[in-house]
């Protein structure tokens, strides 16, 4: 029961206390606040110029294979690449060479009164925030004291990224046409090796036109083997007649079978095949000054041989076209001056301030000094409370 009035009783003490230091707490908390309403006074205002850009768009590079990749229904890769288009953007805007240049476009030394070109590179490092949007866009906010001086800081951010990037895709294409013409000169040479190899091979082997040549010799041979088993019939049928094998006109249809017959061998095996022998033991040689035909026996490896000198042909020249295209689009992107970057919202001088927030600060000035000055009351009665009791436990002494 003690207890409950006891606690009764320092209940009532602290909100005495509280009442009785009323003109502290009140009196202490709008000191602050005028306080630190007359410190922001002297705080110079800053103007915030925010300009927003539109992030870059994928660009497809390499020698013609990324576009292949592209065509098929699987997941871009990047091979050592962490960061998007944007962040590349982000990078470049926050890089030391960047705020470097803004330093001394700007003559921010003296403007900021730093006296080192690191001091000033930091502080305008605090003044300028450069991030992505939750839309995607890439957003750059510069504060000054002056709404002009902002707004043109601002905009200048966006010339020297343009002008970055412009000196960044020049040398990379000048060294990639470089490096393409080196190829284009080797793959030429290769090309015009490869052509020679297919004509000396043409040459050698009378091959002019595979497909078309194997045709003729199959229709060839063939008429004239239907032209030899005609004669043969004939000639059995002059022998049935009563004609003996001597016969004129036995033996003349005969030599034409025979000669029918070498020339379907010079057809099968070349001009150089052995000829065909006579019932008198003559060889019947016919003599061809030249032969378009390709001997049917040597067509099937003649076409392989063909064939594969013509695809090594047909990939030089597919090669080579595609180093053309290559090398016109670099000496493009080494010639190009457009603009990389595109602006959404310009920076334009700001008509309010930014900071400093003069309402914010006296709230939160008043705020700290009102529970400080509570806290500062109600300790002060504690302790006066355990004073008094170590007192009355004690004794004076």
């Amino acid at each position: 029961m003690e207890r409950e009035e006891k606690k009764d009783v320092d209940v009532l003490d602290l909100l005495s206390a509280l009442y009785g230091g009323k003109r502290l707490i009140v009196g202490g908390t709008l000191a602050i606040c005028v306080l630190a309403g007359a410190l922001s006074l002297m705080v110079p205002e800053e103007f915030e110029a925010t300009l927003q850009i539109l992030p870059p768009k994928e660009q497809k590079q390499g020698f013609g294979f990324s576009d292949l990749l592209s065509a098929l229904p699987i997941p871009t890769l990047r091979l050592g690449e962490k960061g998007t288009p944007a962040d590349i953007f982000i990078a470049t805007l926050k890089s030391q060479a960047t705020r470097r240049e803004m330093v001394e476009k700007f003559g921010l030394l003296g403007r900021y009164g730093a006296e080192t070109m690191t001091d000033a590179i930091e502080i305008l490092a605090e003044k300028t925030t450069v991030d992505k949007t939750e839309d995607g866009t890439i957003l750059i906010s510069v504060l000054d004291t002056d709404p002009q001086t902002a707004a043109d800081m601002a905009n200048h951010y966006i010339v020297i990224l343009d002008i970055t990037n412009k000196r960044i895709s020049q040398i990379t294409a000048s060294e990639r046409l470089e490096f393409i013409r080196l190829l284009l000169s080797d793959e030429d040479r290769k090309l015009e090796n490869k052509m020679e190899e297919l004509e000396e091979f043409q040459s050698e082997h009378n091959a002019i036109s595979i497909a078309d040549q194997a045709r003729a010799v199959i229709n060839a041979a063939a008429e004239m083997q239907t032209d030899a088993m005609e004669l043969e019939i004939i000639r059995q049928g002059f022998i049935l007649s009563g004609l003996d094998a001597g016969h004129d006109k036995v033996k003349k249809l005969e030599r034409e079978i025979l000669l029918r017959q070498e020339a379907m061998t010079i057809l099968r095996d070349g001009p150089e095949a052995e000829g065909a022998v006579d019932l008198e033991g003559k060889t019947l040689q016919l003599e061809i000054e030249e032969n378009l035909f390709l001997p049917l026996t040597d067509i099937p490896g003649v076409a392989q041989e063909y064939a594969k000198l013509e695809k090594d042909v047909l990939v030089q020249k597919a090669l080579l076209q595609l180093l053309l295209q290559q090398e016109a689009e670099a000496l493009i992107e080494a010639k190009n001056t457009t603009s990389t970057v595109q602006v959404l919202d310009p920076a334009v001088p700001p008509e309010l301030k930014a900071r400093p927030q003069r309402i914010l600060i006296v709230f939160i000035a008043g705020v700290l000094s009102l529970f400080a000055s509570i806290c500062y009351t109600l300790g002060s009665v504690y302790v006066r409370a355990i004073r008094t009791r170590w007192t009355a436990e004690h004794g004076a002494g």
